[in-house]
């Protein structure tokens, strides 16, 4: 789905949203707050995270999110380490993948930090990876949106909301960012660059900081930066959106690295999971005779160590349905590291696209009793169960995991499940929070209405559907 459909709703969004953080004080404008820490009052916590909600929801309605659990997995535990390195901080994170080619990552109110898939496979190392998620933290951490905001009120009242909309914007479109900047700001535009170049370097330098406290090498970051300014010179399709959305000068880039100097050499592997979901995403992202190609003449550019190259060899012979060569390299893997979810996972969803559900399902109940509540497993053993046809035992499991923790993924197949039972009533309502979760009132309403007209409804059910249908017209209206 291209950007540009919600480039206008949500630019129209953000203006009537966020002007009244430029409050009408008795005497206009003589009460703004300073510059500096206080910076916040402009967009306090509640409001930030509000913004940050919103725009989480116009993200997955746009269908680029990440759907990969290990892929989630690792991201999320790879940025909460730096954030424990933090401890200035009491900010919560949320960090996800789009599902995007391009090279990019950016940070939204309230804790919101997004990377590209493009991004993490462009990395040569975990350090890298690390250094631009640092980069991101520190932006948060540092209340940049928040003094952007007020940077543009002391411009006029106007560019408040059109500067944090062409933020926001400029996140996931550049050009777009960009172009909503150039419009807002006219003859201010070169004050909020030279805003924008602050705000970079001192991103580089705290997040230098957090990447030293983590046990990264902060030299990642200046290597990764000058790496992608180089190979840009040489690209057929221009410069990379991470350049673009965070300008590097020649002195900013002096700067870092002599910045990255001070700090002692950090000889750091990479971890077998940064591996791995580099491997899942060049599958995910890559064609199949190109991956078989560059396997077969041990490419250094696959940047994989053995463990993940065989990993990736077994995932591109399950693609081709080559099931007994990637059980023999899965199975090998599984037993040099038993615990390890990728391989309990792999072994599992093999077995299942072989048609032998049986095995699917001891694979994943062996991966519960080593970690009972992964949702990754659970969801794998129900899928497992519903192929075998045990559709019942896989609702129970469900509506169980729904009470730890409520994703969109679960509610699907829960209303999989009940379909398959005949259970009309119980699946049109699992789809419609399935459509409520992902901020689909739309979809959801028509779920709702689908489920009343399924004849004798009993009271249990039309209490839930006339609570839900409560929230849906609630969100209705405000969308109106």
């Amino acid at each position: 789905m291209s950007h540009h459909r919600h480039a206008l709703p949500l630019l129209l969004w953000l203006t009537l949203s966020l002007a009244p953080l430029a409050v009408f004080a008795q005497g206009g404008y003589a009460n703004l707050p300073e510059m500096g820490d206080r910076a916040t009052t402009v967009l306090d916590a509640d409001t930030a995270d509000q913004i940050g909600e919103m725009m989480m929801k116009r993200i997955q309605a746009q269908g680029k999110l990440s759907d990969d659990p290990l892929v989630n997995d690792y991201i999320q535990r790879l940025g909460q380490n730096l954030v424990a390195a933090s401890a200035a901080s009491t900010q919560p994170f949320r960090f996800f993948v789009i599902n995007e080619r391009s090279i990019n990552a950016f940070a939204m109110p309230g804790g919101y930090i997004g990377i590209h898939s493009g991004l993490l496979l462009a990395s040569h190392s975990e350090n890298e990876l690390a250094a631009v998620m640092a980069h991101e933290i520190a932006h948060v951490t540092q209340h940049h949106i928040a003094r952007s905001v007020e940077k543009a009120q002391q411009m006029n009242l106007p560019l408040t909301a059109a500067v944090i909309a062409a933020i926001l914007l400029g996140a996931s479109d550049p050009e777009l960012g960009n172009a909503a900047l150039a419009a807002s700001m006219g003859a201010s535009t070169q004050m909020q660059i030279d805003f924008t170049r602050a705000n970079e370097k001192e991103a580089d330098r705290v997040g230098m900081q957090l990447l030293a406290a983590a046990g990264f090498d902060p030299r990642g970051m200046a290597d990764f930066f000058l790496r992608l300014q180089q190979e840009s010179r040489f690209a057929s399709d221009g410069v990379p959106e991470f350049l673009r959305t965070h300008p590097i000068s020649s002195a900013r880039m002096a700067e870092a690295q002599e910045r990255a100097e001070r700090y002692p050499s950090v000889e750091r592997q990479d971890s077998i999971n940064y591996q791995l979901t580099k491997a899942r995403l060049m599958l995910q992202h890559g064609r199949t005779a190109e991956l078989i190609t560059q396997l077969e003449q041990e490419d250094p550019r696959l940047r994989l160590g053995d463990e993940a190259t065989r990993y990736l060899r077994a995932l591109l012979h399950q693609r081709q349905r080559n099931y007994s060569k990637a059980r023999g390299i899965l199975q090998a893997l599984h037993q040099e590291a038993p615990q390890r979810i990728a391989y309990i996972d792999g072994l599992g969803r093999l077995e299942v696209a072989d048609g032998k559900f049986e095995q699917a399902i001891a694979h994943y109940q062996t991966g519960l009793e080593y970690y009972p509540a992964n949702e990754l497993l659970i969801v794998g053993l129900a899928e497992s169960l519903m192929a075998a046809g045990e559709h019942q035992q896989a609702r129970e499991i469900l509506q169980q995991q729904l009470k730890r923790h409520r994703s969109a993924q679960v509610l699907r197949l829960l209303a999989m499940a009940e379909a398959a039972l005949g259970n009309k009533v119980a699946s049109h309502i699992a789809q419609a929070e399935y459509h409520l979760l992902l901020n689909e009132p739309h979809s959801a309403h028509d779920q709702l209405q689908t489920a009343r007209r399924q004849g004798p409804v009993d009271d249990y059910h039309a209490a839930r559907i006339d609570a839900h249908l409560e929230v849906v017209e609630r969100l209705l209206e405000r969308q109106n």
